[in-house]
């Protein structure tokens, strides 16, 4: 009987010691990671806990997300997790009486990672919590979408990251009371969905509900509409595609050029499409898409991406009357300026907030209905200096499952002007097609330039 006992026994701790080995097992070609944690407020920084969590793997459940190891900081700071299989993780850093602050990694095999920024604790002040849920577009299993809670660079505040659950639930707790943007991607490596985000309230000792995010399917493939190039550039959007590693075409990685003609032929658009409606059209197309208007909304609705260069009374003397997909209109006019509104938006990252924009024009129209409108998770980037309304000029928002970035600025005109702050423009035109198929944005190269705004 003893012996019996003594097998069975000898069994369960085999067991137990292939589940752990199947979890963190050094021979696997497991990394290390090392940093630095700092208090703002003192110089003894020691006993910080530090911890990495992720999805756990084996035999456990592949939607949860546990923690996988925890340290302490010594008196400087510093830290080190080691014996980490590659995945991603979230590393924690917290102490009482102080906000944590969080940082994404993406862990690869048999690595010496070192952190590049110090993960700083900021003292506890007015905090409030956030939950909320996210989802891809064509899967059920939602679990280890990222997370962020973007806040302005420079500002006395923690970095903010979790992951959803298998139904796409999150939550964040210990949120300093603000306005912010929370962004939702698929952290996995060349991934193939774009990324959604929303505007938050966060207000103190309150629970806040983010509105539901969407990840779609990046685009495949480019449709331009156009009846004229705008501002003569006809090449504008067409090299950018060029240089992304586009060519001319009907396939995947492809783009092809239609005309109003194909707006009436055409009896639906694919979802798998990007539409690109360039701006400085005629009036007879403009009306051409205003009749044809709901094959546009049912686009977008059933998951589409439509950048609208929205951006009328040009050289070529179109007026749109019509309206943006969920009722979108602006009002016309000119304004020589534009305030950038968005620090946190990576689409705007490098560019200079503390000035206008200027040009000739800034924009041609501000979005005068935004309030009313039959949209979702608007987010502003930037609005009209000049005018009283200060309408905004650049926008994205959810319709639907789909989204629309627009603009109202005359993007192409800058590519054959070199005056005012034509670069940016520019980068600003290619970031965005960037933005649309969820690929790595261009980094600012552009010298500070001679024009700045006089108030």
């Amino acid at each position: 009987m003893k012996k019996y006992i003594y097998i069975a026994v000898l069994s369960i701790l085999l067991i137990l010691t292939l589940f752990s080995c199947q979890k963190i097992d050094p021979l696997l070609g497991n990394s290390d990671i090392s940093g630095i944690s700092v208090l703002n407020d003192s110089n003894n920084h020691e006993n910080i806990k530090i911890s990495i969590e992720g999805l756990e793997n084996g035999f456990s459940p592949i939607d949860a997300i546990s923690t996988i190891s925890a340290t302490l900081s010594d008196k400087n700071g510093n830290f080190s997790l080691e014996n980490i299989p590659a995945g991603n993780y979230i590393i924690k850093a917290e102490k009482n009486g102080y906000f944590p602050t969080k940082k994404f990694i993406n862990v690869e095999d048999n690595k010496e990672i070192t952190l590049d920024s110090t993960l700083v604790l900021y003292p506890l002040s007015d905090y409030g919590t956030l939950n909320g849920n996210v989802k891809y577009i064509d899967k059920s299993d939602n679990t280890g979408i990222l997370l962020e809670i973007r806040t302005p660079k420079g500002e006395p505040l923690p970095d903010m990251y979790t992951f959803s659950d298998k139904n796409g639930n999150y939550s964040f707790e210990f949120v300093p009371v603000g306005n912010y943007v929370i962004y939702a991607h698929d952290p996995s490596k060349n991934s193939k969905y774009s990324a959604d985000a929303a505007p938050i309230l966060i207000e103190n000792l309150k629970n806040t509900v983010a509105p539901n995010l969407i990840l779609r399917k990046a685009s495949e493939h480019v449709v331009i509409f156009r009846d004229i190039a705008a501002w003569g550039a006809s090449d504008a959007i067409p090299n950018i595609l060029k240089d992304m590693d586009f060519t001319e075409g009907t396939g995947l990685h492809q783009y092809e050029i239609k005309n109003s003609t194909d707006m009436n032929n055409l009896s639906s658009f694919n979802t798998s499409w990007s539409i690109i409606i360039e701006g400085d059209q005629t009036t007879d197309f403009y009306n051409i898409y205003k009749e044809n208007s709901n094959k546009f909304d049912t686009f977008v609705r059933n998951g589409g991406t439509l950048f609208w260069i929205a951006c009328d009374n040009g050289w070529n003397s179109g007026d749109f009357t019509g309206t943006l997909p969920g009722g979108i209109t602006w009002r016309d006019t000119y304004d020589s300026y534009n305030d950038l509104v968005n620090k946190t938006h990576p689409l705007l990252e490098g560019f200079p907030f503390d000035r206008s924009l200027e040009g000739n024009y800034a924009s041609h129209g501000g979005f005068d209905n935004l309030k009313n409108a039959n949209i979702e998770n608007l987010v502003v980037f930037i609005k009209e200096h000049t005018t009283s309304e200060q309408y905004p000029t650049y926008i994205e928002y959810r319709y639907g499952n789909g989204r629309v970035v627009s603009s109202t600025t005359p993007l192409e005109f800058y590519i054959n002007h070199s005056d005012y702050d034509n670069d940016w423009y520019i980068l600003l035109l290619r970031r965005s097609i960037e933005y649309v198929f969820n690929l790595p944005l261009s980094p600012v190269n552009i010298n500070p330039p001679a024009y700045t705004l006089s108030n």
